[in-house]
Order: structure tokens, then sequence, then C-alpha cells
């Protein structure tokens, strides 16, 4: 159910179209909250107004913001209104914590980053370093660090060229790049039926149709995506082969082998996003390697060092090297030259690797104990810092979402990577964020509790 024409305040971008129409509302505010479309301290419309807009009952208006009280994302004031609250309430059910357990967003488990990036940003921002950086450079990068970052890419089985490689500010600012190059407003993309969330948010802003592509265990199915490219007419595909986001699939070498025969049969354009390629001790073979007149190659490494490390690459077919010169010009003119230069510092010096090694070692302890409390899980020989939780059959998606954040635990949401309506009958379950092991394990098992209930017995329905 899209949702046009003017409101005073927020109104949801989409509701679901399955389930009850009070969740459905819900579930969206607690979406556009998590994207920061709303603030803490926005006042939402009054329920009769919402209501008559989006035709609704009061009462269902009512129900949803009742719900979203006992959530803890906003608190209403008798005469005021009703407003976004991001600080969890404190119920008999929550856990005890001031804040809820992000377990929605991924992020890296904290190490020995922080003490190796002060000391080479130490030495960066020394005068005689620093003053070269200050000054205008290439929009493409400078291009001793392009030839540096382009070697560290490269393996036998693909060699980047320096030319070809552009520094971005992380994936997202590399993925919009690609994205402005190959398509325009009310192109269709092809997409996997659940797809990275960012994705999601640069195709809507950008006035792009998604066309969902059914997946298997290893990924987008080949058979469907032929099929869902005949009947769209879409020629662009976005896609993750390496630890799917958010399902954790990886394609094998046969798989992407026939993805890149089927780009070239049905003349596509991929846009492959490996930004966690790094987790693997050798990097799976890269469909850009397989077609590389037809792919452009995303990689960053905000996911290995750390989210606010802006630095994302792409590699792209020769063909393109001066539009995205421009289109690198038009939307940032150059990356923060400051950010290469550490990086290439931290791969001349073996430092990168180090990070590297630790950052597999840490995912390989908390999937580990993910598996555990959930054996059926996937076992994965190398994670990532999420995993891909089936359900129940009684539980949705949207019910567990509700459920765990009534125990102070954030998960993410099915709205934030399903194309469509589909429950996906699984949710991801990012494990960076809780301070240590034990902390995990005690979250997990948590969650654990919850799926051993009868949704009705831990969903509000006030």
């Amino acid at each position: 159910m899209s949702l046009d024409g003017p409101l005073s305040g927020w109104r949801p971008r989409q509701l679901a179209s399955e389930g009850p129409r009070y969740l459905a509302l819900v579930n969206a505010l607690e979406q556009d909250i998590a994207d920061g479309r709303l603030s803490d301290g926005d006042r939402l419309p009054p329920h009769r107004d919402l209501a008559r807009e989006l035709s609704l009952s009061v009462g269902t208006v009512s129900k949803a913001y009742q719900e979203a009280e006992q959530r803890g994302i906003v608190s209403g004031h008798v005469g005021q209104g009703t407003f976004v609250r991001r600080r969890s309430v404190a119920r008999a059910e929550t856990t005890a914590r001031d804040e809820p357990v992000n377990l929605a967003l991924n992020v890296p488990v904290e190490g020995n980053e922080t003490q190796i990036l002060s000391a080479f940003f130490g030495e960066v921002v020394r005068e005689r370093d620093l003053a070269p950086l200050l000054r205008y450079r290439p929009h493409g990068g400078i291009w001793k660090h392009r030839e540096i970052i382009a070697a560290s890419l490269s393996d036998n089985s693909f060699a980047i060229e320096p030319a070809q490689l552009f520094l971005c500010n992380g994936a997202q600012h590399a993925i919009d790049i690609a994205l402005r190059l190959m398509a325009k407003p009310g192109d269709s993309i092809l997409v996997d039926i659940f797809t990275y969330s960012g994705f999601k948010a640069i195709a809507a802003a950008s006035h792009l149709h998604l066309v969902p592509v059914e997946m298997d265990d290893e990924g987008m199915k080949p058979d469907a995506l032929r099929k869902a490219c005949r009947t769209s007419g879409a020629r662009v595909l976005y896609c993750m082969p390496t630890l799917h986001s958010p399902t954790a699939r990886t394609m094998s070498l046969a798989r992407r082998q026939r993805m890149a025969e089927l780009a070239e049969e049905l003349d596509l354009t991929v846009i492959e996003d490996d930004v966690y390629g790094f987790f693997f001790t050798e990097r799976p073979v890269p469909i850009a390697s397989l077609a590389p007149t037809r792919t452009f190659y995303v990689n960053s490494y905000s996911k290995c060092l750390a989210p606010a490390f802006r630095l994302g690459t792409l590699t792209v077919p020769v063909a393109y090297i001066a539009q995205t010169e421009l289109l690198l010009h038009a939307s940032a003119w150059f990356v923060a030259p400051m950010l290469s230069e550490v990086v290439v510092r931290l791969i001349e010096s073996g430092k990168l690797e180090e990070l590297l090694r630790e950052r597999r070692l840490q995912a390989v302890e908390r999937y580990r104990v993910f598996v555990d409390v959930f054996p059926k899980a996937a076992k994965l020989e190398f994670p990532a810092f999420y995993g891909w939780l089936p359900l129940p059959q009684e539980w949705s998606a949207d019910q567990f979402s509700a459920a765990a954040r009534g125990r102070g635990i954030l998960v993410t949401p099915r709205i934030a990577s399903a194309i469509g309506e589909a429950d996906p009958g699984a949710t991801r379950i990012c494990l960076g964020a809780p301070r240590d092991i034990v902390a995990l394990s005690d979250v997990l098992q948590t969650l654990r509790d919850i799926l051993a209930r009868h949704p009705i017995n831990v969903v509000s329905v006030a």
C-alpha cells in the first residue's frame, strides 16, 4: 500500500498489506525511526488526522500508537500529543538496561583498530605529511593510493587496474555512482527478493523500481533471474554474491560463472557488492573477474576497519572511466586523502592484514555462539558479524521483531530488506554490538526463549 499526498507531520512511506493494520502502522513507524526519517522529539500527527489520511479507523491508529509506546519508540503526553522517543520504556518484560540491545545494526566487534588507527593518524597529521593531503586532488583519488589499493585488492583471479579503481566515500557512495551511471529514474533494477537495506534506500531516493528475484541456499537463482529479466525488461542487476546481506549466503564458483553467462546472454550490467569478501582467507572469485566489461565492483574499508572510516572503492569497466570521474567530481569532488593515506600505510606495514585476521577470528567466535544457541542456523566456515535466523512456522518476521523489541532487543525488521510483501520466515541477527561473548550469549538466549513460546503470548495486542 503506497501512500502519497500531503499531511502535516509524519506519514509512513508504505504499509504492509498483510497482517493487522495497527501492526503494519507501528512497524512502518519503527522503520522510519531506524532510517532517520524521524528523530527524537518529533511530534506525530493526532490519531484522528492520521486515521483520516490513511483511511484507517481511529481505533486502529490509537492501537498502533499504544503498541509503539509499549515498544518504547514513542511517548504520549495528555494535551500535547505523541512524540518519538528513542529510549526504551521500562517494562516488566524488558531486560534491565537503559537502551535496547541493537542486533539490527551490523557493526564490527571492537578490537585493536582504534589503537592501530590512532598511531597511523598520528603519523599523517604531522605537518610535513599532512600538508600535501590538504590540497585539491584528482577526483578519483591520489594516483599512488589507487595503485597500492588496486594491487592490494587484486589476486590471481582478479587483477584490478588502477585507472579503473576510484576512491569513494564508502560503499554506499560507490553503489550510488554505479546506479547513476547505469539507470535513470523510473528504471527497473533486478535484486534478490531480500536485499541490502542501504541499496533499497538508494533506489527509493533515485526513484528506481526494484524487481525481486527468488533465492535458494546460494543466493539468487539463475532461472528466476532470467524470468524476472524478461518479464520486467530490466537491464541492471545488483547482487552480493559473498555473505549476502541479510541472509549470509555465498555463491559457489559454478553459480558465479552461471551469473556471468546470464549477464552476457541477457545483456545485463552487474553491480557487485563485495564488502564482506575479506572475511574469507581466500576471497571467492568475483563476478567482476568473470564478466569484467559488464560489472561494477564495490568494496569498502568501512566494514573491516570502522563504520565511520568512510572509504570505499568502485572498480568500473574501461568504457565508464571518464563518466565515473565526472560523477565523482559532481558528487564529492574527491575523497578525503587522509583516509586513503592511512589505508595505504596500513597495507604497506602489514597492519591491515593483521586487522583482517582479527576480524575473521572475532566473527568465527561470535558465529559459533549464534549456532550453539540456534542449531538450525546455517553452519558457515567463514561467517560475518551477522547470521540468518530461521523462525518457527508459527512466527512471522514482523511478530518476532515486535516481540524482541518488547524484551529490549532490536533485530532487523522484515521491511528493511524485503522487496514486496514476502515474509522470509527468518530474520538477520547482527552479532557485533554486545560487549563480549557472555553478553552476546545472554541476549541470544533471550531471543531463543521468545521463540519457544507462541506469538500470542509475547506480542502485545493492547
